[in-house]
């Protein structure tokens, strides 16, 4: 008795999490637009504040991980230019990506290149967020991307100074998906709300001994912190 009683707590534990996460976004939000899940490809989008003569984003890989290499995402102008004239590597970049490595920009102002290694110093570079693309970037670099698998996670709006979008978060431990209401402005200032999480509920079969038998239960446990019930 006691047994069930404690497998109800958990499920019932388990439903107040499921339900905490409202599933559908606002009325007046559109789809986002196929493909704007790619980091590559918004950073293709990036249009600068100043027209710049060179100028490149390159995804710098790891030196110590031999499965990652070096590449100009996309620039202006002739790239070369900045690749004969030596300049120091930075340690970081505006935006990591694990396996993949890390994003900065160099570009050439007065005669000297110069490196955009973080968040404010991309802002400054873009200029004013005035398309999908760079709000998407402001969001990717704060760890939200779009899901097309669920509206709450792939809906946007065009509004007077900016945009709003619904993202999601994925979290690896434990897995699950936190979706986020977001507003990023033109000035690339971001607010962001969490929605709740969804979670993914398994059925394991577990054999448990008694004192007479081997008997089959079936254990219900979520991928969600809580750990798997006993006897």
């Amino acid at each position: 008795m006691f047994h069930k009683l404690k497998i109800r707590h958990y499920l019932f534990i388990l439903s107040l999490l499921l339900l905490s996460c409202n599933r559908k976004a606002e009325q007046g939000f559109e789809k986002i637009p196929p493909g704007l899940n790619v980091t590559e490809d918004l950073i293709k989008a990036i249009r600068p504040s100043k027209d710049y003569q060179y100028w490149a984003c390159i995804r710098q890989g790891y030196f110590h991980h031999p499965n990652t290499n070096t590449e100009i995402i996309t620039g202006k102008g002739d790239i070369s230019y900045l690749m004969n004239n030596k300049f120091d590597d930075p340690k970081s970049g505006f935006l990591y990506k694990m396996w993949q490595g890390y994003f900065y920009i160099a570009y050439v102002e007065n005669n000297h290149i110069k490196l955009v290694t973080n968040k404010a110093q991309l802002i400054k570079f873009i200029g004013t967020i005035d398309s999908i693309e760079e709000a998407l970037l402001i969001a990717d670099i704060n760890n939200l991307t779009v899901d097309y698998e669920r509206h709450i996670g792939s809906s946007y709006k065009k509004v007077k100074d900016g945009y709003e979008f619904y993202l999601v978060k994925f979290h690896k431990c434990t897995v699950r998906t936190e979706p986020f209401k977001v507003s990023i402005d033109t000035s690339g200032n971001y607010k962001a709300k969490s929605l709740g999480f969804f979670m993914m509920l398994m059925t394991v079969p577990v054999m448990i001994k008694s004192t007479n038998k081997l008997k089959l239960e079936k254990y219900l446990f979520a991928l969600s912190g809580l750990e798997r019930i006993t006897a």
